[in-house]
């Protein structure tokens, strides 16, 4: 039987146009960020050899490669296949339409594998120099490790979403004044109600596609039976009336504390990131205001229920030198909304005190 000569090139090419949202995290095909499409390819070469043969290409996190049982079958929770697209291989399938490129989407699932995933090609064609014709194969594997490239921003807004870069309003309105009237003057009360303050946070996701869940970080209030009234968020970065979605404040708290959304936000610009609205509605009720009231809000993100990716810290500068790469501090990226102090009256030096005010 005559010798048979067999060289596989394998040549790996990234999606193009694709570029990460974080220079120093940067995802490719091996390395490969949650709901980016990854095209990997090979060539084939060798006396006998056209390329037109058997592309079997599979992922396993077996160390066996040629394990049956361990390949991950098509439809699973750590990538998607594109089959529909013409020119890309068929998954696993040696009856199927098979080609020297494979598309994969790996999902926020395969970010939080602790064991790396093993894209293998085992490639086999009629050599046709050979006579009788006869068949050879080979095989090739990659180690590919996603990772998260999962960024969160945050930052004051307009009602209608657009950055507000002072991130500052006036108390809200006085809405009732009534006396509770005594003889004795020094026994009367006044009982002050100022209205509600609304304030907006614009939060960007990015450097993934696909799903999230938000997470807030509220202050404690003042006091006075200043309280919460609503903390909710919005997809539609317009704020439209309907579409709110709750973290779970209970009305009325004036604690503050950390709270999740039941509902999940979605990405779909991975570079230039995808926003949601904040709004945050405080009841000042007997609160006055009488210095000007920052209300920082934290913010924290993970990857869908069940996964254990937070987001990440991205370019600084932050407190420290935390890796860029390294999951973040919980609700450490933050932002300042102020509500402004009213003016101070004071009684000239000849008035008499004024009627106290309750409570």
């Amino acid at each position: 039987m005559k010798k048979q000569h067999f060289l596989l090139v394998l040549l790996l090419a990234i999606f193009a146009g694709f570029s990460s949202a974080n220079a120093q995290c940067v995802a490719n095909g091996f390395t490969p960020a949650a709901g980016v499409p990854y095209t990997y390819d090979v060539t084939i070469a060798g006396t006998g050899y056209t390329g037109v043969g058997d592309y079997d290409w599979y992922v396993t996190q077996n160390v066996n490669i040629l394990d049956v049982p361990s390949i991950i079958p098509e439809t699973n929770v750590f990538f998607t296949v594109d089959e529909a697209t013409a020119g890309y291989s068929d998954y696993h399938d040696a009856a199927g339409t098979t080609s020297n490129q494979i598309n994969l989407i790996w999902t926020p699932a395969a970010v939080s594998s602790l064991t790396p995933f093993y894209l293998v090609l085992r490639y086999s064609e009629d050599n046709s120099t050979s006579s009788p014709t006869c068949a050879a194969e080979n095989i090739r594997v990659w180690q590919i490790d996603p990772i998260n490239t999962f960024l969160l921003a945050i930052e004051g807004a307009e009602s209608n979403g657009t950055p507000f870069a002072t991130a500052e309003q006036c108390a809200a309105p006085l809405v009732s004044a009534l006396i509770a009237p005594n003889a004795d003057p020094t026994l009367a009360r006044v009982n002050y109600t100022y209205d509600e303050n609304t304030l907006y946070y614009r939060v960007t996701g990015s450097g993934i596609l696909g799903e999230w869940r938000p997470s807030i970080r509220i202050p404690a209030l003042s006091g006075l039976g200043q309280n919460y009234v609503s903390v909710e968020w919005n997809q539609d970065i317009t704020g439209p009336v309907a579409g709110w979605n709750a973290f779970n404040v209970p009305a009325g708290d004036i604690a503050g504390g950390d709270f999740i959304s039941t509902a999940l936000a979605n990405i779909t610009d991975a570079v230039a990131g995808t926003p949601i609205l904040i709004r945050i509605v405080i009841d000042n009720v007997n609160f006055e205001t009488l210095a000007d009231q920052p209300i920082l809000v934290g913010i924290d993100g993970h990857l869908p229920t069940g996964y254990t990716e937070s987001d990440i810290w991205g370019p600084g500068p932050w407190p420290g030198t935390p890796d860029p790469c390294d999951a973040a501090t919980e609700f450490a990226k933050e932002a300042t909304y102020t509500i402004l102090a009213r003016p101070t009256i004071n009684a000239g030096a000849t008035m008499p005190a004024f009627i106290q005010k309750l409570p």
